[in-house]
């Protein structure tokens, strides 16, 4: 593996600065990555290099290690692709990885894949039906909203998915939106000027209140691609921080309020999935990085705290909130995946494995509510394979195609939940410290915890810098500095 890494797609920007929302990569960083999540999510290496920083627990991520061309629903590719030639990871194929780890099952590339799953899709959906009424805890409720006023069918449609790669811009955007781009405002509004039509797209899509993923057209297999929702954000967190340097607060308060209903069209769908959220930890995560390296301090000491913390509250992150998550995980995976393979490789105990499948989700939505932070963190989800071994070879080999890795899972959640909680901790000092409370490191006592330890941050005055407790630490929670 060591030998995939190096190569210029690992080079820092020209001016050695990170772009939009991103921290300079280490070498040890790079290391860390786990290869496996550029296929699932849907962006490049370079992408995740130049944008984002944060080092991923092995696993989520970033969800973590904040994400994302294609896809797959969800986690169950990870461990699947992990072996794929770096080169063929890095462009986010999600079906060739599939077929290059396990040839006798999946042999199938997306346009297959689609094909073949849409015309078993009546007996799957009776299917499903059949097993919903076993575990009604996995149901979930259609909200359909009108086409015109869907913000993920929209996305979904910008993106060109399962077939697409996403909206295509020039270089000098491309530039920009990737980190590797020497600052210079004018440059960056001539870029945003050379895609005029790609821009409006994205603010009309970024403005819409409603979202469903309720009655989507036949060329949706479960998830859309990912890359789409990064460039969307990318764009709008651009045209803040041209906003903020141009001391236009409210302009810059709109894109960022924009950006955050972004999330709002993978999340809060009727069947969100791993991948969903995983975009929508990577916005949360780009918003708030954003925001405390370039608009706050481009904005300076006239900045109304009060307004930018309200615009930088997240919500979502709870087990509870996860129970959703796995909920439309389960349904996405036994309507698209799961099933059609059943009924096309036609197991000797394909009901045994439907049954026994749906069981440890439903077991596992049926607990997450009741558990504390301090459960869920402490690997609560379990592995989600309880019962594998009584089932046939042929089962358990589509069993294991469809596992998801719910520990790393896990750990990339209750790292992005640290992570913004502390970002809100800060607001708060930033907010004493302008009422014109001076900052010590005793100061911590004024501002919320960290919510998954109970415990409070810690924050140095000398550096200004805030970062998580000691028991934290496993999780790479970092620090946040000050403006």
């Amino acid at each position: 593996m060591a030998g995939e890494r190096g190569g210029s797609e690992g080079k820092p920007p020209p001016d050695g600065k990170p772009g939009i929302g991103q921290r300079a990569v280490t070498r040890d960083h790079v290391s860390r990555v786990p290869w496996k999540w550029f296929g699932i999510v849907g962006i490049s290496y370079k992408q995740h290099v130049n944008i984002m920083r944060y080092r991923p627990s092995r696993g989520l991520v970033f969800c973590l290690a904040p994400l994302l061309a294609t896809g797959g629903t969800a986690a169950w590719a990870w461990s699947k692709a992990n072996d794929a030639p770096l080169e063929a990871r890095a462009k986010g194929d999600f079906f060739d990885l599939l077929k290059r780890k396990k040839p006798p099952l999946w042999n199938y590339d997306a346009a297959e894949w689609n094909a073949l799953a849409k015309s078993m899709r009546p007996e799957a959906v009776a299917a499903k039906r059949k097993l919903l009424g076993e575990f009604p805890a996995l149901a979930m409720e259609s909200k359909p909203v009108p086409e015109a006023e869907n913000g993920f069918l929209m996305l979904h449609k910008f993106s060109g998915f399962p077939l697409g790669r996403g909206p295509m811009v020039g270089p000098n955007l491309r530039g920009f939106l990737e980190g590797r781009t020497e600052w210079n405002a004018e440059a960056a509004k001539a870029a945003l000027a050379e895609h005029p039509v790609e821009v409006a797209r994205v603010e009309e899509i970024a403005a819409m209140p409603t979202r469903s993923s309720s009655g989507m057209p036949d060329d949706y297999i479960g998830f859309i691609g990912a890359r789409t929702g990064k460039f969307c954000a990318d764009v709008l967190l651009l045209k803040a921080r041209l906003a903020a340097e141009a001391k236009d607060e409210t302009e810059a308060l709109r894109l960022v309020a924009a950006t955050r209903n972004l999330v709002r069209h993978y999340r809060e769908i009727e069947q969100p999935s791993l991948l969903t959220e995983t975009v929508a930890i990577l916005i949360d995560l780009s918003v708030t990085d954003c925001a405390f390296k370039h608009l706050l301090p481009d904005l300076g000491p006239a900045a109304d705290l009060s307004r930018w913390k309200e615009a930088l509250v997240t919500r979502g992150y709870t087990p509870a909130d996860f129970a959703h998550i796995m909920r439309g995980e389960w349904n996405i995976i036994a309507e698209f995946y799961l099933i059609p393979l059943v009924l096309q490789h036609k197991p000797s105990d394909g009901e045994k494995l439907l049954s026994v499948y749906s069981n440890n989700f439903d077991s596992l939505v049926n607990a997450l509510p009741g558990m504390s932070w301090d459960e869920f963190s402490g690997g609560g989800c379990g592995s989600l394979q309880e019962g594998f071994s009584d089932l046939s070879d042929k089962s358990r080999e589509i069993a294991d195609l469809m596992s998801i890795g719910c520990e790393a899972w896990t750990k990339g959640y209750t790292r992005a939940a640290s992570k913004l909680a502390m970002h809100q901790a800060a607001m708060d000092l930033m907010i004493l410290e302008k009422s014109g409370e001076k900052l010590e490191a005793t100061t911590v006592e004024k501002i919320i915890v960290e919510p998954i330890s109970g415990t409070r941050f810690a924050f140095n005055p000398g550096t200004r810098i805030l970062s998580a407790p000691e028991r934290m630490q496993e999780f790479q929670v970092g620090e946040v500095k000050l403006p």
